[in-house]
């Protein structure tokens, strides 16, 4: 007996991010490589950027062998220099800009009393000034066809501050009130931004090295989500593709938590 066919879906495909370019700072690893390889698979051309570019070339390899387009170009999105020629680069490759997602982060975990002025500059540098500013170099070229998207990956230790990473957190924190700002700021432009919010997503930029210490952290994390485990990049996908395309097409300004409901 054959199968009946299954019924096709009436709804439009909002989900569908062909014919769009997008940016995703700190791709070499992580969420940010995560979130490349998912962008791509919903049909953007990507920009894979760090300051690892051997990395990022090799994840632009992988997205044009499953049939995607891509580039990988080197940025230190703590260099506001360095900006311009990142752009420059995707323009001359794609001719357009329509969605940046400024993932690029760094943490210097340390109690507050032992928190240096070059740690903090650092911090500050890589997970505040960085997004702030390339976005505002971005902003023309995310305005000129009709509007774009702006991602700014937060942390929950910007809502839920946590020991030992304080610096991080205040970051982050920041960077959540400056989203807000931008978006109604650029709403007339049609440049929507939103915050993605990771809970404890098991990369190695959270994970101790140590072997021993990182099974006793991840236990201790996992227990306070309500799926009992750590997150995964992949888990954040679903969500970064939402906000890239028309599917958001109505929020801006707005924090969407995948947290494993960690948040209390």
């Amino acid at each position: 007996m054959s199968e009946k066919p299954k019924p096709k879906s009436s709804l439009p495909d909002r989900f569908n991010l062909t014919g769009k370019t997008a940016i995703v700072t700190g791709a070499s690893r992580g969420i940010g490589h995560a979130l490349a390889l998912g962008l791509a698979e919903a049909g953007a051309s990507v920009v894979a950027t760090s300051r690892t570019l051997e990395a990022c070339q090799a994840l632009a390899d992988q997205i044009t062998a499953a049939g995607g387009e891509a580039m990988a170009v080197a940025t230190d999105v703590s260099q506001l220099e360095q900006h311009q020629p990142l752009l420059e680069a995707t323009m001359d490759r794609f001719g357009r800009l329509d969605v940046l997602v400024n993932n690029a982060g760094v943490l210097r975990p340390h109690v507050t009393t032992r928190v240096t002025p070059d740690e903090l500059d650092d911090i500050l540098a890589v997970n505040l000034k960085g997004p702030l500013f390339l976005s505002q170099a971005a902003l023309d070229h995310l305005s000129a066809n009709g509007g774009g998207s702006i991602i700014n990956i937060g942390a929950l230790g910007a809502y839920q501050p946590m020991e030992g990473i304080g610096a991080y957190c205040a970051a982050k924190a920041a960077m959540a009130n400056w989203t807000t700002t931008m978006a109604r700021e650029w709403a007339e432009r049609g440049v929507r931004v939103n915050l993605l919010v990771p809970g404890p997503v098991a990369t190695d930029m959270i994970l101790p090295r140590d072997p021993e210490a990182r099974a006793r952290f991840e236990q201790e994390v996992a227990g306070e989500t309500i799926f009992g485990r750590l997150g995964v990049p992949d888990d954040l996908v679903g969500a970064a593709v939402f906000l890239a395309g028309d599917a958001s097409a109505y929020m801006s300004g707005r924090p969407v938590f995948v947290d494993g409901g960690m948040l209390r």
